[in-house]
């Protein structure tokens, strides 16, 4: 038998085995790739073992007792009263650019575990408005005019801003209407910075009340 040592001709050239696994692994991996979507199998790349699990709900970790109430008056208006679930914050003047428009009152108080954030709820007088109350005596004039106080309420979220050392429970409420929250460590600047004069007012403002409905009447106390 007669071997021959020329190479075979280009045209007839054959691939070899490695050379042929390497032209067949695309297509087997399209093809693999295809029946693991049939079979649904795609999550198999990610087993459920492996798969992060979901953040757990964040909780007060500090022991947060006899938190000053803190109120931030962004409105234009004096707020004479204010409360938090029901516990007074007292009244608050307008806000300045280094304060809140008010002082501290005590308390408000939330155990560790505690979940965050944490609903509140707050009342504050939000506007006036003007009514005549009569003379009981014969002299003098017959009428007196009065302002009565009109409450709003809202909504807030106070988040754990303390860095683990609570002191305050900030309460901030906004020209809007609406309220937010946080546990701080005390005397936070105010997040609106709005200028003040000497008597706690709002420069420029002017208020005029309107006299007030039977409904208000009915629902307010003066």
């Amino acid at each position: 038998m007669i071997s021959s040592n020329k190479p075979p001709r280009e045209g007839n050239s054959q691939p070899g085995p490695a050379l042929k696994r390497s032209l067949t692994a695309p297509w087997l991996l399209t093809a693999t790739c295809a029946l693991s979507l049939l079979m649904g199998c795609a999550q198999a790349q990610a087993p459920i073992s492996e798969v992060a699990p979901q953040p757990a709900e964040s909780r007060l970790n500090v022991d947060a007792k006899s938190l000053l109430i803190q109120g931030y008056n962004y409105t234009d208006d004096y707020i004479n009263s204010f409360t938090v679930d029901g516990q007074g914050g007292g009244n608050l003047y307008v806000s300045g650019p280094t304060s809140g428009g008010g002082g501290s009152v005590c308390c408000a108080s939330f155990s560790p575990g505690t979940p965050l954030p944490i609903k509140l709820k707050v009342r504050w007088v939000g506007a006036y408005c003007m009514w005549q109350e009569p003379n009981p005596y014969p002299f003098g004039q017959r009428f007196y005019s009065k302002r009565l106080s009109l409450w709003k309420e809202a909504e807030a979220l106070a988040v754990d801003l303390s860095q683990g050392k609570p002191r305050a429970l900030e309460i901030h409420i906004f020209p809007d209407g609406h309220v937010e929250a946080a546990i701080t460590q005390g005397y936070s600047r105010p997040r609106l910075v709005l200028p003040d004069d000497h008597r706690g007012l709002r420069p420029g403002v002017h208020h005029t009340y309107p006299d007030c409905t039977d409904d208000q009447l009915k629902q307010a106390t003066p």
